[in-house]
């Protein structure tokens, strides 16, 4: 889910940039396989529920011809294929399997939403960099940066308490 909330990020970030109508359904389908994935990690929804969302999702994103987004197209394929041996390998591809997600429609569930995605986006990258300068991960940091994208997770996805998210908060304070 870190990477898929990374995709939205860098996906919204280039729509404040350039306005492109399949760019911003392309948003819309990162969107769906994001709620596809925490129906399965934290609302106990079927694994299969996941691969209809990455085929799609995939599929716009090869079609889209904006040249100044082909720089995230190889990043995409990458770990979309990545997602699709993990499906193929545990047996959960079954193409006519269908599923639906729903969320709970509120401001604060939105607002949940968005800090998520940054979250995920910001663990990407520090887990990038690392690999990239050859510097071991910042273990803490990273340990308390994901503990609070599950808190956010198991809020939206599964409705679990705020408690969880108040506690990874205090977790992220101690750490700062």
């Amino acid at each position: 889910m870190y990477f898929q909330s990374n995709f939205i990020i860098r996906i919204y970030s280039y729509l404040q940039d350039y306005h492109d109508k399949d760019i911003k359904a392309l948003f819309s389908n990162a969107i769906n396989l994001f709620n596809a994935l925490g129906s399965w990690i934290y609302g106990g929804a079927s694994p299969k529920i996941i691969y209809p969302e990455p085929q799609l999702f995939i599929k716009k994103a090869n079609n889209c011809s904006a040249e100044s987004f082909t720089h995230l197209l190889g990043y995409i394929n990458w770990e979309g294929n990545n997602l699709y041996k993990i499906l193929e390998d545990r047996q959960w591809i079954e193409d006519h399997y269908y599923e639906s997600f729903t969320l709970r429609k509120s401001n604060d569930v939105t607002t949940g939403m968005f800090f998520m995605w940054r979250l995920g986006w910001l663990i990407v990258s520090m887990k990038d960099v690392s690999k990239e300068n050859n510097i071991p991960n910042l273990l803490q940091p990273l340990k308390t940066f994901e503990s609070l994208f599950d808190a956010f997770g198991a809020w939206i996805f599964n409705q679990q308490e705020l408690i969880n998210i108040t506690q990874s908060f205090q977790e992220f304070e101690k750490m700062l």
